[in-house]
């Protein structure tokens, strides 16, 4: 399945390339490169005994479907009839004890945690017990099992010596317990304040190794293999005495991470420091230790949104733009993002692409940063009211548009259906839309999939994230946050308009004053709490085909910034480009570039296209002018606000007749001076 990179918290607990296994396995005996018969026939027999795969259970149900039978019998054999994927290597040390890496037995994640279990040498499935020792930071865990004793168990040395002989013991990329000499080539002091050292070694280590014994000549662990340098063949192993001496009664929970999202350059860095009892049966410390990642990474973003309010939209003084284009079309969901320049704008994705899904349904898509952008229009035959009620629904016509695949061997095969979300729920953000939130889990790859979704008349403007299941609580957040810096507009025939506005507990605050009344072939008539406007049908013909634009825009409103209706574009049709538009336009500082007053400028100085004037444009004949709120006396230019209105129809128009008609819409407009 495609999904995006994390560039941000990185899984919490890893800094540097860790080892996951992708590949499944069944049991094989002990494998030995050259320089592993140095060990002894005594001593390996003893690794072989005491060393374990750690295990995920494979999901037995697939909520998913596909374009055609799933091709298994192009993977290889193992892979297709072993119940389990192998993701680690532990060990067993003396009284019951059994040590591996922290990051292997995926504590953060709720589902995958109840599927984790090690596998012995001849194929027993254990399931973990309780947990004993644990550090987030030195990445290891020490545990016991439920009913069982291992046949061996590994003695430690805590003083190897630098240029002694090594052994990496491991799941290696999960084909079997596998032996590898090297060195001890060097120690390496922990990357944020030295508190210990990284044992460094030269025997080859490879995805599976995470979590096994580093040993020493005689079988006796001397560290346990966590990770690999990026730059170099020095691999990493936190030394045995770390875990001898780490207290039991006190998990360490300490991390330093930083934080970032896609819309600004700022980062801030972030620390939890804390501790959690033990022991804990194993479940109940993953559930403890997710809630902990969970609140650090909601003050994380809280402390971040508090840090950088006076440097993010609406406060920035680059952003203060923004607050007088109050024209801007947004179907398709942009986001206020800081660019390079240091300026705020409403940006998309810089490639789009656009699929049908059917019925005059149609999907827009792009990416920009962890997240896609999408804009759902919605098929004749699928309203948005059904689609609000079905998330399989909601989600299969985007599977329509969006390939999704799963991949077996060298083929792609195509999901069609994620079935229904696994969980839905309501976000409203700091304007008071109303986001409908989903979430689908994908069993067989243990990802996330998790959809922030705006209805419209006429489809969806949608946030969507892919991730692994252990990270996408983190996404989440992000998307929590960038709903707050999305700019949408609304758009739909006044028939899908209707259906839209009936359903008042999905609407945005901002549409509890808007009312709309449509007789079909008599007249339209728009109130909301800002302007009323109506025309009669043989103005401007009325159909349920006829079109409504509803442009929302962020502006300053009794010194707060408020997200409301600031234009509005009534159609003839929704297959023709004749139309009325009625603008809002703030008066905007002097302090703007000037691009940014153009149209103030031009609207008070009567200059094009306000001139009260027809005029042909390409296809259409336009005239504009503008419209002082009720009440409002005297010079253009000194007043707080300024409305905009004009009149489109294609084709070649006798000027007279549209100055008439222009005042016929002024006459069926009422502002106020909000």
């Amino acid at each position: 399945m495609s999904q995006p990179s994390p560039v941000r918290l990185d899984h919490l607990w890893t800094r540097f390339i860790r080892w996951g296994v992708t590949g499944v396995m069944a049991t094989a005996g002990m494998v030995l490169p050259v320089g592993a018969e140095e060990l002894g026939s005594k001593v390996l027999n003893s690794l072989s005994k005491a060393t374990f795969e750690v295990v995920l259970e494979k999901p037995t149900t697939d909520s998913l479907s596909y374009e055609k039978a799933l091709p298994f019998d192009l993977l290889p054999f193992r892979e297709r009839n072993d119940k389990y994927q192998s993701i680690g290597t532990a060990f067993a040390l003396g009284g019951g004890q059994f040590v591996s890496a922290a990051h292997v037995v995926s504590l953060a994640s709720d589902s995958v945690r109840r599927r984790i279990y090690l596998r012995d040498p001849d194929g027993k499935i254990v399931q973990l017990d309780r947990v004993l020792k644990f550090s987030v930071a030195r990445d290891f865990i020490v545990f016991t099992v439920k009913d069982y004793r291992p046949a061996g168990v590994l003695r430690t040395n805590t003083a190897a010596k630098k240029n002694d002989k090594v052994f990496a013991v491991g799941n290696a990329l999960g084909d079997g317990i596998i032996v590898r000499d090297g060195l001890y080539t060097s120690d390496t002091p922990e990357e944020e304040d030295g508190r210990w050292k990284w044992l460094r070694f030269s025997a080859a280590a490879s995805p599976g190794n995470s979590g096994g014994p580093l040993v020493d000549r005689e079988g006796r662990v001397v560290g346990v293999v966590l990770r690999k340098s990026q730059n170099e063949n020095l691999n990493f192993a936190l030394p045995i005495s770390e875990v001898s001496k780490a207290s039991s009664s006190k998990a360490e929970v300490r991390i330093k991470t930083l934080f970032k999202l896609d819309i600004t350059d700022r980062t801030l860095q972030g620390k939890i420091d804390e501790t959690l009892d033990l022991p804990q049966g194993y479940q109940e410390f993953g559930r403890a230790l997710q809630g902990r990642f969970s609140a650090f990474v909601l003050s994380l973003a809280e402390r971040f949104n508090t840090t950088y309010h006076d440097d993010m939209f609406p406060a920035a003084a680059s952003a203060q733009a923004l607050l007088y284009r109050t024209n801007m079309a947004a179907t398709f969901p942009r986001m206020l993002s800081k660019q390079r320049d240091g300026t705020w704008e409403a940006v998309m994705p810089a490639e789009r692409r656009e699929a049908d899904v059917g019925k005059n349904g149609k999907l827009i898509f792009g990416k920009m940063g962890n997240f896609f952008y999408l804009r759902l229009k919605a098929p004749d035959d699928a309203s948005v009211a059904q689609m609000q009620k079905d998330s399989k629904l909601f989600m299969d016509l985007m599977l329509r548009g969006m390939y999704f695949n799963r991949s077996f061997g060298a083929e792609q095969v195509r999901i069609t259906s994620l079935g229904a979300a696994k969980e839905e729920g309501v976000h409203v953000d700091a304007y008071q839309r109303k986001w409908q939130v989903r979430r689908w889990n994908i069993e067989h790859s243990n990802e996330k999939i998790v959809s922030y979704a705006l209805p419209q008349p006429d489809g969806f403007a949608i946030l969507m994230n892919a991730a692994d299941e252990s990270s996408s609580y983190m996404y989440e957040v992000d998307l929590k946050t960038l709903t707050d810096f999305a700019f949408v507009t609304y758009y739909g025939t006044l028939k899908q308009w209707k259906d839209f506005l009936a359903a008042r507990d999905t609407l945005p605050a901002a549409f509890e004053s808007i009312a709309l009344e449509a007789e079909y072939g008599r007249k339209f008539n728009y109130r909301s709490k800002r302007m009323s406007f109506s025309y009669p049908d043989e103005l401007m013909k009325v159909t349920e085909n006829s079109d409504l634009h509803l442009k929302l825009s962020y502006f300053k409103e009794n010194d707060r910034v408020v997200w409301d209706v600031s234009s509005v574009t009534a159609g003839e049709n929704k297959d023709t480009s004749t139309f009325v538009l009625i603008n809002r336009q703030p008066r905007p500082p002097a302090t703007l570039p000037d691009a940014d007053r153009q149209t103030w400028e031009s609207l008070v100085n009567g200059r094009m296209p306000y001139t009260g004037a027809a005029f042909f444009d390409k296809s259409h004949t336009v005239i504009a002018t503008a419209l002082s709120p009720e009440g409002e006396k005297g010079d253009l230019p000194k007043l707080p606000l300024l409305y905009s209105v004009a009149y489109s129809v294609e084709g070649t128009q006798d000027a007279s007749l549209m100055e008439k008609k222009l005042g016929r819409f002024r006459e069926g407009i009422q502002v106020n001076g909000r």
